[in-house]
C-alpha cells in the first residue's frame, strides 16, 4: 500500500502532516506526565503517615520486650505496648492504601486527559491518509491497465474543471475520442493528479497543446 503521494509538493504536505502529529501525541504524552506527577502530590501525606506509623510500631514493640523482662508483671504488661505496636501497622497500612488510591486516581485522570485529543486527532488523521491510500492503489492500480486509463480519461472529462483540461487540448473531448494512449495518459494523468500521483506521461517533458491525437 502507497504510504505518500509521488507529486513532491502532495508528499511534502504529508509528511508534515505526519510529523504534526507525532508533534501533537507526543506533547499530549508530556501534559499526562504533568497532570499525573499534579495529582500524584495529594499522596504527599502517605510517607510521613508509614514513617509515623514504623517509628510507632518499633518503639512500642521495644517497649513490649522491655516490660516483658519484668518478674510477675511483665506478661500483664506488655498488652497495651502490643496494641499501640498494632496502632504503628495501621498507620503504615492506610499510608499505603492513600498512595495506592491516589497512584489509581493519577492514571486515571492522566490518561483521560490524553486519550481524549490524541484518539480524536488518530481518528481523523488515520481516516484521512487511509481514504488517500486506498484511492491511491485504486488509481495508480489502474495506470497499466489500457481499459482503466480510457476511463481515467474518461472521468477527466466529467471531473476536472475545463480551464485544465484545455490546458492540455483545444479540444479534449476529440481528444479523447482519438483513442491514442498518450493522449488518454494524459487525460488520466489529471485523475492522477488528485492523489498526488506523478505523471507517467508528463513527466519531464510538457504535452503539445492543441494535440488532438
Amino acid at each position: 500500500m502507497r504510504l505518500y503521494a509521488s507529486h513532491p509538493a502532495r508528499r511534502t504536505r504529508q509528511v508534515v502532516a505526519d510529523l504534526v502529529v507525532l508533534v501533537w501525541v507526543l506533547l499530549w504524552i508530556l501534559v499526562g506526565r504533568w497532570v499525573f506527577g499534579l495529582v500524584m502530590t495529594l499522596a504527599a501525606p502517605a510517607a510521613p503517615l508509614r514513617d509515623a506509623g514504623t517509628s510507632l510500631h518499633d518503639r512500642m514493640e521495644e517497649l513490649a520486650g522491655r516490660v516483658t523482662d519484668l518478674p510477675l508483671v511483665g506478661d500483664r504488661l506488655d498488652g497495651p505496648f502490643t496494641g499501640a505496636a498494632g496502632v504503628g501497622t495501621d498507620l503504615v497500612a492506610a499510608g499505603d492504601r492513600l498512595e495506592a488510591s491516589v497512584r489509581t486516581v493519577a492514571w486515571v485522570v492522566s490518561v483521560l486527559s490524553v486519550s481524549t485529543p490524541v484518539l480524536l486527532v488518530l481518528l481523523v488523521w488515520g481516516a484521512a491518509r487511509l481514504s488517500w491510500a486506498r484511492r491511491a492503489a485504486r488509481l495508480g492500480g489502474q495506470v497499466c491497465d489500457p481499459g482503466s486509463v480510457e476511463l481515467l480519461a474518461l472521468r477527466a472529462l466529467v471531473r476536472q474543471h475545463p480551464r485544465r483540461l484545455q490546458a492540455l487540448f483545444d479540444d479534449p473531448v476529440a481528444a479523447f475520442r482519438s483513442g491514442d494512449q498518450a493522449t488518454l495518459r494524459r487525460l488520466a494523468d489529471l485523475e492522477l493528479a488528485e492523489v498526488g500521483l506523478a505523471s507517467r506521461v508528463s513527466q519531464g517533458a510538457a504535452p503539445a497543446r492543441g494535440s488532438s491525437g
